[in-house]
């Protein structure tokens, strides 16, 4: 892995521009600093959002976030008046948003690219404690990645302790399922055409949703899995924590879940293995739909405490 030749590029950006803040939400898209990272024959883009120094935490790290891919990135710092990035900067937490570019195949980015660009991180970094958090589409190369956590530990210097997932989904082989549509019924470059946003992304703001078409390689094919073995999973020393809505389409709780018994075995939580639907039934305010996941008030109210509960844990 050491032999590849990551070479890291800051962007020239003011000083005042690369400064964190305590704001809910983050209105200019060019803030943090912005890195590219070259390795496998590409350029790849990384963000960093300083953390807020006067915040506290029972514990320190940093996270990796990876592209949600079916929806912008920009939905994770600027969606809701407390977006996913600032809400964790503001509780002492750096995060560094990889951003996976269209047309790139989940499998190959997460086995091949991902280690890349975590040794390139940890090199530019003081942190010694990592968590990675995957995000709809986006989780399935985390997935990938996991499968030789402990070798891309050893050779990247990151050693991840903990992930969390938020409405990815890791099983589509079933008729309905969002994948399929998109795949085969869907034909509009425009993902919301058809009725599709409305039965998969509820609510969702027509500037975060991709491009149908940068959903598939340039051989067009869909660039995620239809189904990722979850036993591949066991035994990674990695915490893992998989959090569906109780009426998200685009990941179902039954497929999500039905991945967390391939990893852990005998369904039981415990502090290292953890599956939560957010619903009702379980004391949410709210059931939620896939949408509500990425970027939502009830996100940053509901959920958002309970995994920051959990890593520190």
């Amino acid at each position: 892995m050491r032999s590849h030749l990551v070479v890291l590029v800051l962007c020239t950006l003011t000083l005042s521009r690369c400064q964190s803040s305590s704001t809910t939400n983050y209105p200019d898209e060019k803030i943090g600093r912005v890195f590219s990272i070259d390795t496998m024959g590409s350029a790849y883009s990384v963000r960093l959002f300083p953390k807020t120094y006067s915040a506290t935490l029972s514990r320190s790290f940093s996270l990796v976030l990876v592209s949600p891919v079916l929806v912008k990135d920009e939905i994770l710092y600027n969606s809701t008046s407390s977006s996913l990035i600032p809400w964790f900067n503001s509780r002492g937490v750096s995060v560094w948003l990889v951003k996976i570019p269209a047309h790139t195949r989940l499998d190959y980015f997460g086995t091949a690219v991902l280690p890349q660009i975590a040794s390139s991180i940890q090199q530019n970094s003081t942190e010694e404690n990592w968590v990675m958090g995957g995000v709809s589409l986006g989780g399935q190369a985390i997935a990938h990645y996991l499968q030789k956590a402990d070798e891309n530990a050893t050779a990247t210097g990151m050693r991840v302790d903990a992930v969390f997932f938020l409405g990815t989904g890791f099983d589509y082989a079933y008729p309905s399922s969002f994948a399929r549509v998109l795949k085969d019924q869907l034909k509009s470059d425009d993902l919301c055409a058809q009725d599709f946003c409305s039965r998969y992304l509820p609510e969702l703001a027509p500037r975060f949703a991709a491009k149908r078409s940068d959903l598939f390689d340039n051989a067009g094919k869909p660039v995620w899995s239809e189904a990722i073995d979850g036993s591949r999973l066991r035994g990674k020393k990695v915490r893992l924590f998989f959090i569906s809505g109780k009426i998200d389409n685009v990941a179902p709780s039954e497929s999500v879940y039905k991945f967390y018994t391939q990893v852990v075995g005998v369904p039981q939580n415990s502090p290292d293995y953890r599956f939560l639907q957010a619903g009702r039934m379980n004391r949410f305010a709210e059931d939620f739909n896939h949408t509500q996941l990425l970027g939502s008030d009830a996100l940053a109210s509901d959920i958002l405490p309970v995994v920051l509960d959990w890593i520190n844990d």
